[in-house]
């Protein structure tokens, strides 16, 4: 079973393949509001899927 919810630590270190996020990338995510998160109590945690859109939408075209 896949976990649901992964803490700011855990993708700051990298989930199941995903390229790791700093926690300063996700802390000015928040902020700014281009990055889903939850609160639960004092601690924010992201589900895989809003992570991989955060990247997604981040994705810089080359130039051929």
């Amino acid at each position: 079973m896949e976990k649901q919810y992964y803490t700011t630590e855990e993708v700051s270190q990298g989930i199941d393949g995903l390229l790791p996020i700093s926690k300063t990338t996700l802390r000015n995510g928040r902020q700014k509001r281009i990055i889903k998160f939850s609160k639960i109590g004092n601690q924010c945690v992201y589900k895989r899927e809003w992570i991989e859109d955060y990247i997604n939408r981040n994705v810089v075209e080359v130039a051929s």
